[in-house]
């Protein structure tokens, strides 16, 4: 079995966009909502919004679906739920 981890995250995929997801201030989006707990939907939602015009169709399309098939979504909610509770 191979091992795929990627700076401690599941793979390169989550890693990322656990990235983006900082660098869209996703974690002050929540707090300044008064989110309390998030699951893995939410964050995925997410994502697909931030993705939603980029992600229709041809190529494009399918590397953004492969792409988000690979993304750990519990592992990036876990990390936000840990940080919303601090």
């Amino acid at each position: 079995m191979t091992d795929n981890k990627y700076n401690g995250w599941t793979n390169f995929e989550t890693w990322q966009a656990g990235l983006w997801l900082n660098e869209a201030d996703f974690l002050g989006m929540l707090q300044e909502d008064g989110w309390k707990r998030l699951k893995a939907e939410d964050v995925e939602s997410f994502i697909w919004d931030m993705l939603s015009d980029r992600a229709e169709g041809g190529l494009l399309g399918d590397i953004v679906n492969a792409w988000i098939s690979s993304v750990n979504f519990v592992e990036l909610a876990d990390t936000f739920n840990l940080d919303l509770e601090g």
